[in-house]
């Protein structure tokens, strides 16, 4: 080591020369890591450093190997093959009758596990021949180690005998492609953060499915805001995006049509026939409706937590109370329960959900607004609060309750799919994003036909 502490600042002058950006939790590694390169290859100032980035290939490979958490292996994800395996692929191939090849894009491949694993894939469903494989990366290191196709057992670990027989030559604890593989897949070094795209010139266009996994997370907002465009305009007509599950939301960036899978959030660029129906569904901005929503409509009798044992203490028991009373069909005596328990406790985040959602479903939306916004205030994870303030807000502030929806949408998505949701009851992790994304696509038609 130098004996210095390692600088935050440098750490972030570096990731920043390359294109990429450091979360907060990876900082003090990044910069201890950059410290041990700089000492190791003799570099003495960070001036010197950041001067040397781009030009010397080498040591530009060390810094990003220093920034990026290298972590891959094949079939990394497996849920999310099983939907390209079982739905994207089969219907990607329906749309192309002429038989032409599917265009498929790694992006941020590191050492190749991603793109041969798509290639088996293919070749276990006799696919092979109709699909054309890519893959880049911005370290040329790691793209050296993806066309030579070696690997150890740690990148085989999710990989089952059978297919280490038949597509792998064994040797040495080693294990190498065989070449029919190999040829399938067009490797290309890619600076995202940098590089214009599309790049027709370069066959980085017209994609039919981009994986673009474990990437976006090295991006400030400004830069996913932007890629996201880009990666948009390199779909095909109908054509697909897969991201991880860590990686941030896109749909707030561009215009992607999503999907809620077993997998997590898939996205899409949508049908020119789609996009013509839907421009002519949307020309008539929705209507502020005054109407008051019907309790059981809008929550239903199982939407609430279920009721806790007899003996808990007393800001459970008018918790039941004020649930069984909305269940009986009087949310107005429920939300003045509500607020009642509220003077007693003024930071149950769970009562002022409930008067909340009785407030609302009494018609009192300006009352059902302030109350979840207290619920928000005090916990702003609970994605029922913020589900429930939306949809209160979307006639009165649309802005504000695409926020809300939005929010809601990334909580439950960063959950398990079959989670119960805090503070309601039957509702799941997956149904209540479901139910999100339903009002958020309302609302982004609503908006831009104002737009328009």
């Amino acid at each position: 080591m130098s004996g210095r502490a390692p600088s935050l600042k440098l750490a972030e002058q570096v990731a920043g020369r390359i294109g990429l950006s450091l979360p907060a939790s990876r900082k003090r590694a990044v910069a201890s890591a950059i410290d041990r390169m700089m000492v190791q290859r003799g570099v003495g100032e960070g001036r010197s450093l950041l001067a040397r980035l781009g030009f010397d290939e080498d040591l530009t490979d060390e810094a990003i190997s220093a920034v990026t958490v290298a972590e891959t292996h094949f079939f990394r994800g497996p849920d999310q093959f099983q939907v390209i395996r079982q739905a994207i692929l089969p219907e990607l191939l329906r749309r192309r009758p002429d038989g032409s090849p599917l265009s498929i894009w790694s992006l941020g491949c590191a050492t190749g596990e991603e793109p041969y694993s798509l290639a088996i894939l293919c070749d276990e469903d006799d696919l092979l021949d109709d699909v054309r494989i890519s893959a880049a990366d911005v370290s040329r290191r790691a793209l050296v180690t993806a066309r030579e196709a070696e690997y150890g057992e740690w990148a085989l670990r999710n990989t089952g005998p059978r297919l280490r027989q038949r597509y792998f030559d064994a040797s040495g604890g080693r294990y190498r492609l065989n070449e029919r593989l190999r040829r399938q897949v067009d490797f290309a070094h890619l600076n995202l953060g940098a590089d214009a795209l599309p790049s027709p010139q370069s066959g980085l266009a017209d994609f039919d499915l981009i994986l673009c996994r474990n990437v976006l997370v090295y991006f400030e907002a400004s830069a996913v805001s932007r890629i996201a465009g880009q990666l948009l305009a390199c779909l095909s007509d109908g054509g697909w995006l897969l991201t991880a599950p860590t990686d941030p939301p896109l749909w707030k960036y561009a215009a992607f049509e999503t999907s809620i899978t077993p997998a997590g959030v898939v996205y899409r660029r949508m049908a020119r026939s789609k996009i013509q129906k839907n421009s002519t569904a949307c020309t008539a901005p929705l209507r502020h409706q005054k109407r008051r929503p019907a309790a059981g409509r809008m929550l239903g009798r199982t939407s609430f937590d279920t009721p806790k044992a007899v003996g808990d203490d007393p800001a459970e028991a008018v918790t039941r109370q004020i649930r069984l009373l909305f269940d009986r069909g009087n949310p107005r005596e429920a939300g003045r329960l509500a607020a009642h328990a509220i003077e007693t406790h003024p930071l149950s985040a769970e009562l002022h959900f409930l008067r909340g959602v009785s407030e609302m479903a009494s018609g009192e939306t300006d009352a059902a607004a302030a109350a979840l916004r207290r619920v928000v205030y005090l916990d702003s994870n609970l994605a029922a609060a913020q589900f429930f303030l939306g949809v209160c807000l979307k006639h009165s502030d649309p802005k504000a309750a695409l926020r809300a929806l939005e929010n809601a949408l990334s909580s439950c998505l960063s959950r398990p799919p079959r989670e119960r949701v805090a503070l309601m009851c039957e509702a799941t992790a997956e149904h209540l994003a479901q139910r999100a994304w339903r009002e958020i696509g309302q609302l982004q038609r609503h908006l831009g036909s104002e737009a328009g």
